[in-house]
């Protein structure tokens, strides 16, 4: 029985991939905060009724955390889930795509019958989106798609050039669709976020989620911000009435709400960051720069996935992402002694 996406099959089956070190998902590495897991150990107490349709309460705590009103944020069943109901509510007949990125906005945009633009990133470049992608924002696209940080690449907009990417959708009518699922890596993410320009603009929406800042995964929980009321509003009507679970709605306050855990996650991944992005430049690999929990690697002249995965160590495969080949794999960063066995199987196979 084969992974996909993280999944675990560990309660349903004993699987030989369990035993795998997984480099292939990129979430936080110190795991769910600890707040969370002391709420909802007792949660078979209130799991009989019903969650409540509205996630008032997680909405409130969002709301307040980024400054919007709570009118202006919806909760889902993970961002995919609110992705999914985006594309479906606005109905797009042409959009533009950064690639390589997140497979799911193509995905979603063709589903509905949408006509897909890709404008490509350089390698030559790492990958970081400059200001020439001003002229390529024209009126006859309905939508924009862009993740911030990237994935698989790991770079962050610059927020001068976001603010003028915001107004050129805005100046010709296009819905931006902004990615910050990976933001609240960056220390200083609140300078980056898209989140502040919501309020501003009725043509910008932003996704994020719990899943990867908070290891929150299996809770499926997802949220998205617009200054774009009847958007959120339609978007609602696209998802089924209890979205999200009470116990995913506890674990969003939580978490929330555990200001050290965010502390923590930025003093140990930007060590293991810097030391694995040492370790890994030491070897004949293309290490391309990233502010994000995840680094993007190729290997020419080795399929060096494969040889990983012999070693008991499962990458992620990019040759699915647009622009990309099978040359490039994107590895999370994990726990220092984890990194370690990571360095060493490399070493392995350039020895």
């Amino acid at each position: 029985m084969a992974q996909a996406n993280g999944f675990s099959w560990r309660i349903i089956t004993e699987n030989t991939e369990e035993k795998l070190l997984d480099f292939s998902v990129n979430v936080n590495p110190l795991g769910i905060p600890g707040t969370v897991k002391k709420h909802i150990a007792g949660l078979a107490d209130i799991t009989g009724g019903y969650p409540d349709p509205d996630c008032r309460y997680l909405r409130s705590c969002l709301a307040e955390k980024y400054q919007v009103g709570m009118e202006q944020i919806l909760c889902g069943n993970g961002a995919d889930d609110l992705l999914y109901r985006l594309v479906l509510a606005v109905k797009p007949k042409r959009a533009i795509v950064i690639e390589p990125t997140f497979e799911e906005y193509g995905r979603a945009l063709k589903l509905a019958g949408c006509e897909v633009d890709h404008y490509v990133l350089k390698a030559e470049n790492d990958f970081l989106l400059d200001d020439g992608i001003l002229s390529a924002i024209q009126k006859g696209y309905d939508m924009m798609f862009l993740c911030n940080p990237n994935n698989p690449t790991g770079q962050v907009l610059n927020p001068p050039l976001l603010k003028e990417i915001v107004e050129r959708c805005c100046d010709n009518n296009i819905l931006l669709a902004v990615d910050e699922c990976f933001m609240e890596f960056l220390p200083l993410w609140k300078e980056y976020t898209a989140k502040s320009l919501v309020t501003r603009t009725t043509n910008l929406i932003v996704i994020d989620a719990f899943t990867k800042t908070y290891s929150l995964a299996g809770f499926r929980l997802g949220f998205c911000a617009s200054g774009n009321t009847g958007l959120l509003s339609s978007m609602r009507l696209y998802g089924q009435n209890f979205a999200v679970s009470t116990p995913a709605q506890l674990a969003g306050i939580c978490a929330l709400k555990d200001d050290s855990y965010m502390k923590n996650t930025y003093h140990i991944l930007s060590e293991e960051r810097e030391w694995l992005a040492a370790e890994l430049g030491k070897l004949p690999l293309e290490v391309y720069p990233s502010q994000g929990n995840f680094l993007l690697l190729r290997a020419v002249d080795k399929n060096i996935r494969q040889m990983l995965f012999d070693q008991g160590i499962k990458v992620r495969d990019c040759s699915r992402f647009y622009g990309l080949n099978s040359e490039y794999c994107r590895i999370a960063i994990r726990a220092h002694d984890d990194n370690r066995k990571l360095i060493k199987a490399l070493s392995n196979i350039f020895s």
